[in-house]
C-alpha cells in the first residue's frame, strides 16, 4: 500500500513538473508552432485605440502572427464567453477582463494556466500562483469632476462627500459597477458599505455603461461628478478637457485587468507569444503611451498622479467572485 502511494505521488509530482516546464516554455519550438498557427483571437474590454496600438506593435514584432480583435464591454464580454462555452464553441485564444470575471471563467474551467516568463515584472496581488491569470493593466476607480462646474472649495475629498445634498442628480455611475461596489463593502465592512450605497442611491445618480462615455459626458457637463477610471481622466486632460480626479479617496479601488489563455485555445502557441508580449516591458510601455496604466512596477506612470505608491490603493480581492451574482443583484436592487 505504501509503495503504491509512493508511486502515485511520484507520478503526480512528475506530471506537475512537466506541466510547469511546458507552461513556462517560450523557445523556438513555440515560435515555430505559432508561425504555423498564424493567428491569435483576442477578446477584450480594452478601449479600441489602446488595443489597436498594442496589436500593431505585437504584429511588428511577430509579423507571422495576425491578431483578430473582438472588443466588448465587461458584462457583454463575460456573457458572450459563457454563451459560447455552453454552445461548445471555443473561439478565443486570449482574453483580458476584470479579475472577478476571470475568476468566474476559471471556476467554469475555461482558462488554462500559463506561467509566462514575463510574469516576474508583475507584483504579488496582481497574479495568481497557478498562472491562470496575470494583471496586464491597472484600473483605478476614482471620483472624477468637471473643474468648470465644481468650485475649488466643493471638490470632494473622499467617497462620503458624494452624499452632500448639492450633488443630488449630478453624479454619474456605472450600470455595471459590481467590482467597485463589492470591493468597497469588503474594505469598509458590509454594514457601513451597504449604508453608504443606499444613501448614494438617494442622490439619484445617472447611470451610463462604459467608462469612456461616462468620462465624455462629465467633460461635456452632463453631470459634474462621476465614478470613472483615473487613466481615462488623464487621457482627456491631454485633450484640454476641463476635468480632473480625486487622489485622496480612501480607498481607491484598484484592479488588474488580467490576461489569460483559453483552456481550449484554437491557437495556443500564438496565444503564448501574445501574452508574453502583453506582459513584457516593451508591450507595457506601448500600453502606457496609450494612457493605460501598466501592471509592471518598473515603468513610471505617464502622469505622476497615477503613481500607486502615493494613493490609498485597495486591490480587488478575487475571492469576491464567489458571491458575484449576489453582489450584482444587490447593486441592481439598491440603484434601480
Amino acid at each position: 500500500m505504501i509503495l503504491h502511494l509512493l508511486v502515485v505521488h511520484i507520478i503526480l509530482l512528475c506530471g506537475f513538473l512537466c506541466t510547469k516546464s511546458l507552461l513556462a516554455q517560450t523557445g523556438p519550438k513555440i515560435i515555430d508552432k505559432a508561425k504555423q498557427e498564424g493567428r491569435v483571437v483576442y477578446y477584450t474590454p480594452l478601449n479600441v485605440t489602446a488595443a489597436n496600438v498594442l496589436i500593431k506593435s505585437f504584429e511588428k514584432e511577430y509579423p507571422y502572427v495576425r491578431v483578430q480583435l473582438l472588443r466588448q464591454g465587461g458584462e457583454a464580454l463575460r456573457t458572450r464567453v459563457l454563451s459560447e462555452a455552453q454552445a461548445g464553441r471555443h473561439n478565443f485564444d486570449v482574453i483580458s477582463m476584470n479579475i472577478l470575471d476571470a475568476q468566474l471563467l476559471q471556476r467554469r474551467e475555461l482558462l488554462a494556466p500559463y506561467i509566462s516568463t514575463e510574469r516576474g515584472g508583475i507584483p504579488q496581488g496582481l497574479k495568481d500562483r497557478e498562472g491562470f491569470w496575470t494583471a496586464s493593466y491597472i484600473i483605478q476607480h476614482v471620483i472624477g469632476y468637471n473643474s468648470r462646474l465644481v468650485p475649488a472649495g466643493k471638490i470632494p475629498r473622499d467617497w462620503r462627500d458624494l452624499l452632500d445634498p448639492i450633488w443630488k442628480g449630478k453624479i454619474g455611475l456605472d450600470r455595471d459597477g459590481v467590482v467597485w461596489y463589492a470591493s468597497l463593502l469588503q474594505y469598509w465592512g458590509r454594514e457601513r458599505g451597504v449604508k453608504f450605497m443606499k444613501q448614494l442611491s438617494v442622490q439619484e445618480p445617472h447611470f451610463e455603461r462604459g467608462n469612456t462615455l461616462r468620462t465624455q459626458m462629465m467633460a461635456a457637463g452632463e453631470f459634474p461628478l462621476a465614478v470613472v477610471h483615473a487613466h481615462k481622466v488623464e487621457e482627456f486632460k491631454t485633450k484640454r478637457a476641463p476635468i480632473d480626479w480625486v487622489t485622496t479617496s480612501n480607498p481607491i479601488i484598484t484592479h488588474g485587468n488580467i490576461v489569460s489563455i483559453a483552456r481550449h485555445a484554437p491557437h495556443p502557441n500564438a496565444a503564448r507569444l501574445f501574452v508574453d508580449y502583453f506582459l513584457s516591458k516593451k508591450g507595457q510601455i506601448v500600453l502606457n503611451e496609450a494612457f493605460v496604466v501598466p501592471a509592471r512596477t518598473d515603468i513610471p506612470p505617464l502622469a505622476p498622479s497615477l503613481d500607486q505608491s502615493k494613493l490609498n490603493v485597495h486591490y480587488v480581492d478575487p475571492v469576491l467572485a464567489e458571491n458575484y451574482n449576489q453582489y450584482q443583484k444587490e447593486y441592481q436592487e439598491i440603484f434601480q
